[in-house]
């Protein structure tokens, strides 16, 4: 299905790669004005073909956007934008969840009805092993990859936490690792096991239905400070 959408320009704009000293409020005023820029420029980068070029650029539209706490329904465009790249590729499930962040928009709704068809064509899942993804904020996701090795599965978290000035100082981050058997569409990860880990007491539940996983942490994993492995993940792959 050929998918043709007009992108609007809205807010967004590059962060500086380097750590600022000081971040003072000049700076930050400065970097919320630059909006319509980086729209535009994702909007060329689109419309060239380059989604992928398009999608770097609109993830900036989206971090900033949020950063800055432009209008929901511009926030909402920005994510439509980064949809749009993977509909035009298409890859359906991460334009859906790109697209479920704002789910009463009508852009989303617009383009959500557009893909339902491909959406309801996809086969289902017959196995844990994909890559599933949980919004951290200011376009970045909490990413959990499950991957077949032999009679058990390795997983890998991957998880963030996107603080008030993390587009300048960076996230703090959390991961872990393990080979795993996945029984009755459960796991468990156990950081005592973990020789990478420190040898903590922590531990990972991790629950798999076909297309979201949900995860619960008891204990202390020793994260970056807020990073969690808690709550949904949604599918993002076949």
């Amino acid at each position: 299905m050929k998918v043709a959408v007009n992108l609007l320009l809205v807010a967004g704009c590059f962060a500086s790669v380097q750590a600022f000293a000081q971040i003072d409020e000049p700076d930050i005023d400065a970097d919320c004005v630059k909006a319509g820029i980086y729209a535009a420029a994702g909007k060329v980068a689109y419309q060239q073909g380059d989604m992928g070029k398009a999608r770097e650029i609109f993830r900036n539209q989206v971090a900033w956007s949020e950063f800055c706490h432009k209008p929901q329904d511009q926030i909402a465009t920005a994510y439509n934008n980064i949809a749009l790249t993977y509909i035009k590729q298409g890859d359906y499930l991460k334009a859906k969840a790109w697209l479920m962040l704002a789910p009463a928009d009508k852009k989303s709704q617009y383009n959500l009805g557009l893909i339902q068809p491909k959406l309801a064509a996809m086969p289902q899942a017959q196995s844990p092993a994909g890559i599933y993804w949980q919004y951290a904020g200011f376009g970045s996701w909490n990413i959990l990859e499950v991957k077949g090795e032999e009679a058990q599965f390795k997983i890998d978290f991957s998880g963030l936490y996107m603080g008030q000035m993390s587009l300048y100082y960076g996230p703090n981050t959390g991961e872990f690792s393990v080979v795993t058997a996945i029984k009755d569409n459960h796991a468990v990860y156990h950081e005592a096991d973990d020789a990478s880990a420190g040898g903590g007491e922590c531990s990972v539940d991790m629950n798999f239905d076909p297309q979201n996983v949900k995860l619960h942490t008891t204990g202390d994993c020793g994260f970056g400070h807020n990073v969690q492995a808690e709550g949904g993940f949604v599918r993002v792959t076949q």
